[in-house]
C-alpha cells in the first residue's frame, strides 16, 4: 500500500512539472531540481526562466505555482522586475498578482477562494464606499473595484505586504479608485513601530522590534471620521484575529454606518455574531471553500443591517 501511494503520488507530481512546460522555458531542468529537492537529495531554490529573465525561487513557491497553473486558476505568467505577474480573467478583464518571492502567498488561495470561488459574493459593493481592512496583495481591493465599487479604501500594516499591494494595484490601473494605507486596525488608536525588512505572509499584525517605520492603528470610529465613510458603506475583514479586538470594541452607532459586513473570523464567530446581532444586523455564517477548515474555527460571517 506504501508503494503504490508513494507512485501515485510521483506520478501527480510528474503530471504537474510537464504541465509547467508551458510556464518556463528551463522547465525540464527546474522540475528535475525540484525533485531532487523534494525527495532530500539537494537543497537550494530553483531558477526559473520566462520571457527574458531569470528568477529565483523558494520551492514550496515552485510548487505553488505550477499546481495552480496545472488547476487553470491563472492563464499565463509574465517576469519583469525580478517578479512573476499571474495573469488571469475575471469579468472580462486581464488581472495581474504580483509576487516578490521574498515571501509565498498562496496564489491558490487567492485565487481559487476570492476570485472564482465568491467568498466576497454575499456582499454588494456596486457603487459603494468599500472599507477593505486586511488588504494583504491588494487582491481584493482589486476584487471590489471590478465589482463596481466607487471607491475602496484599503488598510495594510505591514510594510511588505503594503509594498505588493501598491504593486498589484498600479499595474492593474486601480489607482483613481483605491486608496491603500500602510495602517491596521484595533481598539485604540495609536502608532506603532514596525520592521520593514519583517516579511510576513498572512499572520495577525504584531508591532515589529526594529523601528525603521511607524504603522498607524486606527479605531474603526476614528476611521470613519478621519476618512469620511459615509452612510452605507460595506465593511470587509480580513485581519488574520484582530477582528475581535476591533469589532467588540467600537461603538454601536459607529457599526450602523455600514450597510453590510463581512469577517473573515479565525478563531470562531459566536461572540462576534451576537454583538452584532444586538447591534441591529442579521447574520449568517458560511465556509472557507478553497481549504477544509472546521466552520466553528474559521469561515466567513456576512451581517447585514436590518431595517426593523
Amino acid at each position: 500500500m506504501t508503494l503504490l501511494k508513494t507512485s501515485a503520488k510521483m506520478f501527480h507530481r510528474l503530471k504537474y512539472l510537464l504541465n509547467s512546460r508551458d510556464l518556463f522555458r528551463n522547465w525540464l531542468l527546474a522540475g528535475v531540481k525540484y525533485l531532487l529537492i523534494r525527495y532530500g537529495l539537494i537543497k537550494g531554490d530553483i531558477i526559473v526562466k520566462c520571457d527574458n529573465e531569470e528568477i529565483s525561487v523558494k520551492p514550496n513557491v515552485y510548487w505553488a505555482i505550477i499546481s495552480a497553473y496545472y488547476r487553470r486558476l491563472f492563464e499565463r505568467f509574465e517576469c519583469r522586475n525580478k517578479g512573476l505577474y499571474a495573469i488571469f480573467t475575471y469579468k472580462d478583464r486581464k488581472v495581474y498578482l504580483y509576487n516578490s518571492f521574498e515571501f509565498l502567498y498562496d496564489i491558490n488561495d487567492i485565487i481559487l477562494e476570492n476570485f472564482l470561488g465568491g467568498a466576497y459574493d454575499d456582499v454588494n459593493v456596486n457603487n459603494k464606499t468599500v472599507l477593505d481592512i486586511g488588504a494583504g496583495v491588494g487582491d481584493t481591493a482589486i476584487l471590489f473595484s471590478l465589482r463596481g465599487a466607487k471607491r475602496v479604501i484599503a488598510l495594510e500594516p505591514y510594510p511588505s505586504l503594503f509594498m505588493i499591494a501598491l504593486t498589484n494595484i498600479r499595474i492593474n490601473r486601480l489607482e483613481d479608485k483605491v486608496l491603500l494605507l500602510n495602517a491596521g486596525v484595533g481598539s485604540s488608536d495609536k502608532e506603532v513601530c514596525a520592521d520593514t525588512n519583517d516579511i510576513h505572509e498572512y499572520y495577525i499584525f504584531r508591532p515589529g522590534e526594529k523601528c525603521d517605520t511607524k504603522i498607524r492603528i486606527y479605531t474603526l470610529s476614528s476611521i470613519i471620521k478621519d476618512l469620511n465613510i459615509e452612510e452605507d458603506s460595506v465593511l470587509k475583514m480580513d485581519c488574520e484575529g484582530c477582528e475581535y479586538d476591533t469589532i467588540l470594541h467600537t461603538d454601536p452607532q459607529d457599526l450602523k454606518i455600514f450597510k453590510e459586513i463581512i469577517i473573515e473570523y479565525h478563531n470562531g464567530y459566536h461572540e462576534l455574531k451576537r454583538f452584532l446581532e444586538d447591534t441591529g444586523f442579521d447574520t449568517k455564517i458560511k465556509p472557507i471553500r478553497s481549504f477544509p477548515q472546521p466552520i466553528k474555527k474559521q469561515g466567513y460571517l456576512i451581517a447585514k443591517r436590518n431595517i426593523r
